[in-house]
């Protein structure tokens, strides 16, 4: 009988032990990422997946478990669901300006598709939220499982950028996997046109794909930069989140990218 369950249990361990090693390896970056956001003097987080490798690279990992506005980053779904519904037919397909003069000079014209995630064109994707509305909306974003989104009737033009909906940078995280790996409930030929659209900068050595975003959130001004980096040897996936005030806009605005190509620079990439 102690034979028997002396085996058992050693099964049991076995198990455990090779369902743990199945898992990606994470550690906490700190303090190896933490001069790149003192040097904007932003908060924030930052989560760096190595595809090949499985493992994860964490910067402040509680912040990483909180949950905030994903503002503009929301455009790669939003894209691929208008793309997806046929409310958008193509990169190329215009939705004219509705003539309002808004602060931003670059949204006060028509826009394609392509040219909206360029210029991150907030009255383009607003009038695709509504032409796609909030029931369809509601289920994409439910089988993307994208965070927790306030999608109403009252909300549809603007639950991204304001309002109760939330995102954690995993959430945010395991949202790219997907969207890179064709996991999500959206056709591949779809997908593949927005990961065209959000490609930042290439050359015939790396692509550095990504899609910003900014919200007001309890008073603080919330930035992403969300997207991958590849080369012909791997792929990295990142998740940039930053916080600081009104006192330093400016720092802020261009701490998103600065910090995310610091990380890829100190790893020898992107030279």
């Amino acid at each position: 009988m102690k034979s028997y369950v002396d085996k058992k249990w050693m099964i049991i361990f076995l198990i455990v032990c090779v369902s743990c090693t199945s898992k990606a390896i994470k550690k906490e970056a700190f303090p190896g990422f933490k001069p790149f956001f003192d040097e904007y003097g932003v908060q924030g987080c930052f989560i760096l997946y190595d595809l090949k490798n499985d493992n994860y690279e964490i910067y402040n990992s509680q912040r990483c478990e909180q949950g905030f506005l994903p503002a503009s980053s929301f455009k790669i779904l939003n894209a691929m669901i208008g793309l997806e519904t046929g409310v958008v037919t193509s990169k190329d397909m215009v939705i004219p300006w509705d003539g309002v003069t808004r602060e931003v000079e670059s949204w006060n014209r028509d826009h394609t598709l392509a040219s909206a995630i360029q210029n991150s064109v907030v009255p383009y994707f607003q009038e695709m939220a509504r032409r796609i509305g909030p029931e369809r909306m509601k289920k994409y974003v439910n089988e993307a499982d994208y965070g927790q989104m306030d999608v109403t009737a009252q909300t549809i033009d603007h639950f991204w950028l304001r309002g109760n909906s939330r995102i954690t940078p995993w959430e945010q995280m395991n949202f790219l996997l997907n969207f890179y790996q064709n996991k999500l409930p959206i056709s591949e030929t779809n997908i593949d046109i927005v990961k065209q659209l959000i490609i930042l900068e290439e050359n015939e050595r790396w692509i550095f794909r990504g899609k910003t975003g900014w919200a007001k959130q309890d008073g603080q001004n919330i930035g992403w930069l969300i997207g991958y980096y590849e080369n012909d040897k791997n792929t990295w996936l990142y998740v940039c989140n930053v916080e600081a005030s009104d006192n330093n806009i400016e720092n802020f605005k261009a701490s998103r990218r600065g910090i995310t190509e610091k990380v890829f620079k100190s790893m020898g990439l992107m030279e």
